[in-house]
């Protein structure tokens, strides 16, 4: 295994020098850093982690709040995260909060008490109780789709009023009037808030009244989607839905088959977020920003932050593009 003492030896620059650089101290001359990072690179040098962490005073793990796992929103930033976070040794520690502030709390605490090296919480839902959680902690944390304005923070945001226009527009231009709309609760998330306000908008922008009867808020989980389904088939003048995520649109889609309903047959379905991959060739229209592109961008900021740099805090949004498969006949 390659020491510091062998590089010092290879190159003529002292352990200490070295030490710096890896640590990303600012105080080393910019000629001295390339020739020390060339020969870690020549020299196949790994730090140990262990004890750079036990120098620093925090381990190199980060934590992850995601709402619900098996939803492919979360997957696929998750993924973005990964790649960022593993490319610089630490290593991403996933947590699934099921949309829960008390629980989300808790583990930011847990973070806090076990000095973890940052956190990136993204589940979209907010409360008071919350940002004084995030306002008191002492590692660095990025937030992906959490609005707080407490506290001066790095945001990385996907476009979800766009998201929400585009899956409405697409069913509009289909011919659809009576669209049905399955949002999350607008009231605790943000996201669901401004997906929802992006389908009345195209509604309204298309001249189409907004029939709040149309609109049914549900927990963003396939049960609740299975829920909503039940309501949605009541009404016959509906021929298309516009769901907030996948995971309503798949208890949509289950619910459909009890009743002997084909949801890809009988009705229109969009998404206001890109679906899993298995399910790009079925009838589906979806809108959203690039999700592993936001966890990658995100991870990113944490590292900076976690290297202590003086940048100002960013908010970053990342456009939201509507991405139509073959089978509805249409074009990215």
């Amino acid at each position: 295994m390659v020491t510091l003492k062998d590089i010092e030896s290879a190159s003529g620059i002292s352990k200490s020098t070295i030490s710096r650089v890896i640590n990303n101290d600012p105080n080393v001359k910019q000629e001295t850093r390339e020739k020390v990072w060339e020969y870690i690179k020549k020299m196949n040098y790994k730090p140990n982690i262990v004890a750079r962490s036990m120098v620093k005073g925090t381990l190199p793990l980060v934590l992850v709040i995601v709402g619900d796992i098996q939803n492919n929103y979360f997957a696929r930033t998750v993924t973005g995260i990964e790649k960022v976070l593993s490319d610089e040794g630490y290593m991403p520690v996933v947590y699934n909060s099921m949309y829960d502030v008390e629980k989300e709390k808790r583990l930011i605490s847990m973070a806090r008490d076990f000095k973890f090296a940052g956190i990136i919480p993204m589940t979209g839902a907010n409360s008071a109780e919350l940002e004084e959680s995030l306002m008191n902690i002492s590692c660095p944390a990025v937030l992906i789709n959490k609005d707080i304005r407490k506290i001066q923070l790095d945001e990385v945001l996907g476009d979800d009023f766009g998201s929400g226009y585009m899956a409405a527009k697409h069913l509009i231009d289909n011919g659809h009037k009576c669209i049905a709309h399955m949002s999350g609760n607008s009231e605790s998330s943000a996201v669901s808030k401004k997906r929802e306000s992006g389908y009345c908008a195209a509604l309204e922008d298309n001249g189409i009244k907004v029939d709040k009867n149309l609109i049914f808020r549900g927990n963003l989980d396939i049960k609740s989607g299975y829920e909503i389904a039940k309501k949605i088939f009541e009404n016959p003048n509906i021929t298309g839905i516009c769901s907030n995520n996948f995971l309503m649109g798949m208890g949509l889609i289950r619910y459909g088959r009890t009743v002997g309903k084909h949801i890809l047959r009988d009705y229109d379905l969009s998404c206001c977020e890109c679906v899993p991959e298995m399910y790009e060739n079925e009838r589906i229209a979806y809108a959203g920003p690039d999700l592993e592109e936001i966890g990658k961008k995100a991870a990113g900021f944490l590292i900076k932050r976690i290297k202590n740099s003086k940048e100002p805090q960013q908010k970053i949004y990342f456009a939201a593009t509507k991405v139509y498969n073959p089978k509805n006949k249409s074009n990215k």
